[in-house]
């Protein structure tokens, strides 16, 4: 069956029965039978046999918990909102574009340009990264524990782009606000950016973005980086 257990806060999907857009449109309909019943908190939603498929989780908002189970494509949950999702696999290009809340979690690798635009919220990615990571950031969190392409930060507006490992050519290139935390080393700099004094403030802000992720970080390890002559 593509749909299980419907008499319970809880839906199970399969990819190989239905479509992301049938998928989404089912979630919506139950999204609104729970609201109406005064607990919208507690959907829950699982999504198997992924398999590269391109928008799977798109649009999904005011789901507790997601778990998907295989490999997404391209735009995979972009616009999410209000709740938590756990990816067990790789994601495609622009996974989380334009999230607005909540907290994406992939054990996988991501391709270009994860969390573009993304106005709120935490996107985790504990593999490596493709080029123009949190490109036109506007308030969220993006934590990559593995290294980046080129053009990470592309222009940046506000939020948090943190980068466990290496990062390619073009570091925070059009960057206007916001801050990049690296631990290694970037092949180059834009001149748009500069290396920043580690305060506590900063260390004490990607410790706790870290262990939402879940991982162990005191952040001492890391260097600053901002646009140049934005206030420290």
């Amino acid at each position: 069956m593509s749909i299980v257990n419907t008499s319970d806060p809880s839906l199970v999907f399969h990819l190989g029965s239905l479509t992301p857009t049938a998928i989404l449109a089912e979630i919506r309909n139950r999204t609104a039978m729970v609201s109406d019943q005064g607990d919208s908190e507690s959907l829950e939603v699982t999504i198997q046999g992924a398999s590269g498929q391109d928008h799977i989780g798109a649009g999904i908002r005011h789901v507790s918990k997601v778990t998907i189970q295989g490999e997404i494509g391209d735009f995979g949950l972009c616009s999410f909102g209000d709740g938590e999702c756990n990816v067990d696999g790789n994601v495609g290009c622009f996974f989380g574009h334009s999230i607005q809340s909540g907290v994406l979690v992939v054990r996988g690798h991501a391709k270009a340009c994860v969390g573009a635009l993304g106005a709120g919220g935490l996107i985790t990615i504990y593999g490596n990264a493709g080029a123009r990571v949190a490109l036109g950031l506007q308030g969220a969190d993006v934590v990559i524990r593995g290294s980046v392409d080129a053009n990470a930060g592309l222009g940046m507006q506000s939020g948090t782009l943190i980068i466990g490992g290496a990062a390619g050519a073009g570091l925070g290139k059009g960057m206007k606000g916001g801050t990049i935390y690296i631990r290694g080393e970037a092949e180059s700099i834009s001149p748009d950016i500069e290396e920043q004094r580690l305060r506590e403030p900063d260390r004490l802000k990607i410790g706790l973005l870290m262990l939402k992720s879940g991982i162990k970080s005191t952040g001492k390890e890391f260097r600053a980086y901002r646009p140049v002559h934005a206030d420290s």
